[in-house]
C-alpha cells in the first residue's frame, strides 16, 4: 500500500508540474508575486472552518462527555492535527481520524463513544460534500461561465450521494456489524468464524445507534459542518483578491465546492496532489479565470496547507513524545 501511495504521489506531482508548465512558469510566479506576503493571511483564516467543524464534533460527542474532558478547545486542537495528518501524510485520507480518536481517548473519554462520534462526523461530512458540490454546480448554472467541461463532475456528484446515505441508514438501523460481518465473510472466503476485530464491534455499534437516535444533534451538526465548508470559500475569495482578480462570494463558493469534492474523490492520492490542482484549473476555467490565476490559487492553497499543517504535526509529535516519556517514568517508578 505504501508503494502504491508513493506512486500515486509521484503521478500527482507530475500533474502539478505539467499544469504549471502549461500555464507558464513566469505568469504564475508573477501572479503570486503580485499578492506577496499578504497571502500569509490564508493561514490563520483556516481556523474559521476548522472551528466550525469542531463545534459539530462537540455536538456529537457532548452527550458521552458529561465531565467535559473534550470540550471545544480540545476538539479544535485535535481537528487541526486531524486535518494536517490527512492533508500532508500518505494516509489515504483516514489516518487523521485514527489520530483524533487516539488523542481524545487519552483525555479520558470512552474510546467507543469517541470512535462513534468520529465515524458519524465523517459520514455527515461525505453527505455535506455532495450537497455542497451540488450547490456549487447549481450556482454555476446561474452564472456566465467559460468553456471548460464539467460533465464528469455533474455525473459524479449524484452518483456519490447513495454511499454516505447508505452508511447513515446502516448506522440508524443498527446493521453496521451485520454488514461488516458479511463483508468479512466474503473477503475471507466465507469461513464460519468471524475475524477477531469484530468481537468488540457490538459496543461500538451500540454507541453509533445511540448517536443516530439523537436526530436533532445530527441535523444541527450537519448544518454546522456545511457552514464550515462554506466558510472555507473565504480562502479562495481572499487569495484571488490578493492575486489581483477579485471574485464574488458565489464564485468562491463554486470553486470551493467543486475542489473539495474532487479532492475527496481522490482520497487515495497522498495530499490529493495533482487532483486538487486539476480541479482548481478546471473549475476556474469554468468561471472564466485564466490558467495562471488558477495555478496561483492552487499554489497559495498548498502554501497554506504546509504552513498551517507542519507546526500542527510537530506539536502532535512533541505531545506524543512527552506522553510516552511520562508513561515510561511512571512504569519505572512502579518497579522500584
Amino acid at each position: 500500500m505504501k508503494r502504491l501511495a508513493y506512486l500515486l504521489g509521484l503521478a500527482g506531482l507530475a500533474v502539478v508540474i505539467a499544469l504549471v508548465a502549461r500555464a507558464g512558469w513566469h505568469a504564475v510566479l508573477d501572479a503570486v508575486a503580485t499578492a506577496g506576503w499578504p497571502l500569509l493571511w490564508l493561514v490563520p483564516l483556516r481556523a474559521m472552518p476548522i472551528g466550525l467543524d469542531s463545534v459539530a464534533w462537540r455536538l456529537l460527542l457532548a452527550p458521552r462527555d458529561a465531565d467535559g474532558h473534550a470540550r471545544w478547545p480540545v476538539l479544535f486542537a485535535t481537528a487541526i492535527v486531524r486535518e494536517s495528518v490527512n492533508r500532508l501524510l500518505p494516509v489515504a485520507g483516514v489516518g487523521g481520524e485514527l489520530v483524533g480518536i487516539r488523542i481524545v481517548t487519552q483525555r479520558g473519554v470512552d474510546a467507543a463513544a469517541v470512535a462513534a462520534s468520529v465515524i458519524a462526523e465523517v459520514v455527515l461530512t461525505l453527505v455535506n460534500l455532495v450537497l455542497f458540490a451540488a450547490l456549487a454546480l447549481a450556482l454555476l448554472l446561474a452564472f456566465p461561465h467559460g468553456t471548460a467541461s464539467l460533465d464528469a463532475i455533474y455525473i459524479a456528484v449524484p452518483l456519490a450521494l447513495p454511499i454516505p446515505l447508505a452508511a447513515l441508514w446502516l448506522i440508524s438501523e443498527g446493521r453496521l456489524v451485520a454488514w461488516l460481518r458479511r463483508l468479512a465473510s466474503l473477503v475471507t472466503g466465507g469461513g464460519e468464524r468471524a475475524p477477531a476485530w469484530l468481537a468488540s464491534m457490538p459496543l461500538f455499534e451500540a454507541e453509533l445507534a445511540a448517536l443516530a437516535r439523537r436526530r436533532g444533534r445530527l441535523a444541527l451538526a450537519a448544518l454546522v459542518q456545511l457552514a464550515g465548508m462554506a466558510a472555507g470559500a473565504s480562502e479562495d475569495w481572499l487569495a484571488l483578491r490578493l492575486l489581483g482578480h477579485p471574485i464574488g462570494i458565489a464564485q468562491a463558493l463554486i470553486i470551493e465546492g467543486v475542489v473539495l469534492f474532487v479532492r475527496n474523490l481522490a482520497f487515495a492520492v497522498p495530499a490529493g496532489l495533482g487532483a486538487q490542482e486539476a480541479g482548481i484549473v478546471v473549475i476556474c476555467a469554468a468561471v472564466g479565470l485564466a490558467p495562471q490565476l488558477a495555478i496561483g490559487l492552487a499554489l497559495a492553497k498548498r502554501m497554506r496547507e504546509v504552513l498551517f499543517g507542519v507546526p500542527a504535526l510537530i506539536g502532535w509529535h512533541l505531545w506524543e513524545s512527552l506522553g510516552g516519556l511520562h508513561s515510561r517514568r511512571l512504569r519505572s517508578s512502579g518497579r522500584r
